[in-house]
């Protein structure tokens, strides 16, 4: 290792691990709750399987693995998030050094772990998280396969076959990269000749070895996933939608970051043109092959029905390294310096809002954080009404409320069973595993609804008892509450 990477790695991972430290303090300071999704997350550690309804099962491996050594806290079930961000940023490291050299690697890192969208992932554990660490852990692999002949990079072509698929059992959008890649032999001789020779199969048949158990879990329960995820699409409704391709993709703007955005427009607009800055060269146009098409996917998405903005997540991998790389080619300091100032900022603001309510409420976003508050009060709250009314077991009707009711009752032993409207045709994880078959006889039924009778028909008497509410927010000068009603219902029967 010469000085200069020395010097250049010990920066990087320096950074890095203040940043992760800092990310981890935060979540011990934090009094958010965890979301509808992380509590179901946490659910599914709970009982590890090889895939689950609506998301592969990696999500579910880590945070059992974190809760098994620091238990089931919410600091620790969102711990693997900071950590694995870290990680990623290192494989990014990595990956510019092998195609750019040491300055390109320490900007490209220093970007990756500072984007806005990353700062917030990293206060929270979700399936992006394993996603974008395994992703740039392929992008490493595919780095270093691009500087070697295909016999000399088998081992490498193997270990880059584990890590798409590890990403893919991540979240579905892991088979992205394969597209990429795909994409990208088309541009680059190089990876033609690692993609379409020997090194490609080594590719496939590592990833399929990985992927296999989810495979056969989606054959045993009616490709559910695969299911999920079309219907996640949304592609049955109204289409042609331009006010929601234009939301996705100026979230990007915002989830990526404005300027590195706007330096990738900007390079593709007059740097694809020889002779214009930037000049795109090959290493460019691999990166951008395997980029690109995750956001036009989500852009095709948005188009047609709706696209979140976190599904271009996966992109910012490599964008994050050219943009580096092509701000460094013309040496526009000042403008990297304000992509971190701006980054900085932006990660202040989210953390600050994290640990002070007080802060939510004077800026008025305390409706964006309604999700993560005040299941730590109304959950045992509920448990005690079941427990005065000598109930036998809680029913729930939406998979959030189930999911929060879940983590947030976990220590009162209280089995909540979920009401399953067509048995044959379950559309989540708990309708699926949890479903309500008339045992126990009485149970204590939790709606939002004012009107339940579609669910209380079935049974021969549902009285309310009680309605249960909690503020969690405001929005335009007004308190918001989550309100349940709690009706007693027993003696079901099928119509």
């Amino acid at each position: 290792m010469n000085l200069d990477l020395e010097r250049a790695w010990r920066q990087t991972l320096a950074i890095v691990i203040a940043v992760t430290a800092l990310r981890v303090l935060i979540l011990n300071l934090t009094d958010l709750n965890l979301g509808p999704d992380e509590a179901q997350y946490w659910f599914w550690s709970t009982e590890l399987a090889a895939g689950y309804y609506s998301k592969p099962p990696m999500i579910a491996w880590i945070i059992a693995g974190s809760t098994a050594i620091c238990g089931d806290g919410e600091a620790c079930v969102r711990t693997a998030s900071p950590l694995l961000y870290g990680l990623a940023a290192l494989f990014v490291f990595g990956a510019a050094r092998l195609l750019y050299g040491v300055r390109a690697a320490f900007w490209s890192a220093l970007f990756f772990i500072l984007l806005p969208g990353i700062s917030l992932s990293a206060a929270l554990i979700t399936t992006d998280v394993p996603l974008l660490c395994f992703w740039a852990m392929a992008t490493y692999g595919l780095a270093y396969m691009l500087q070697k002949a295909p016999a000399e990079a088998r081992l490498a072509a193997a270990l880059t076959g584990v890590a798409r698929r590890r990403a893919q059992r991540s979240k579905d959008a892991g088979a992205e990269l394969l597209l990429g890649r795909r994409g990208a032999s088309v541009f680059d001789r190089r990876v033609r000749a690692h993609v379409l020779g020997l090194n490609g199969l080594i590719l496939i048949v590592a990833a399929l070895v990985v992927f296999s158990p989810n495979i056969v879990w989606n054959l045993h329960h009616g490709f559910a996933t695969v299911s999920h995820t079309a219907y996640n699409a949304g592609l049955g409704g109204k289409m042609f939608n331009f006010d929601r391709l234009a939301e996705f993709f100026g979230a990007q703007f915002i989830v990526f970051h404005p300027i590195l955005m706007g330096v990738i427009l900007a390079g593709l607009i007059v740097g694809l043109r020889r002779a214009r800055w930037p000049q795109a060269k090959n290493d460019d146009i691999v990166l951008l092959a395997i980029s690109l098409p995750v956001i036009a996917i989500g852009l095709t998405i948005g188009f047609l029905s709706k696209a979140n903005a976190n599904w271009a997540a996966p992109a910012y991998v490599g964008l994050s390294i050219v943009a580096a790389v092509w701000l460094l080619r013309v040496e526009a300091k000042r403008w990297m310096i304000a992509t971190i100032a701006v980054s900085v900022v932006v990660a202040a603001g989210l953390y600050t809002a994290a640990v002070s309510p007080r802060f939510i409420d004077m800026i008025g976003q305390s409706n964006a954080f309604k999700l993560l508050r005040g299941w730590n009060t109304q959950g045992p709250a509920i448990v005690r009404a079941a427990r005065e009314g000598g109930f036998e077991a809680l029913l729930a009707e939406d998979r959030e409320d189930m999911a929060s009711m879940l983590y947030y009752t976990r220590a009162s032993g209280l089995p909540i069973l979920m009401w399953t409207p067509d048995k044959a045709h379950p559309t989540d994880h708990f309708q699926m595993s949890k479903s309500y078959a008339g045992a126990p006889d009485r149970v204590l039924f939790l709606t939002r609804r004012d009107d339940s009778g579609d669910v209380t028909a079935h049974f021969a008497t549902a009285q309310e008892i009680e309605i249960n509410s909690i503020r969690i927010g405001r929005k335009k000068g007004e308190d918001v509450f989550r309100t349940f009603h709690l009706i007693d219902a027993s003696g079901f029967r099928t119509r």
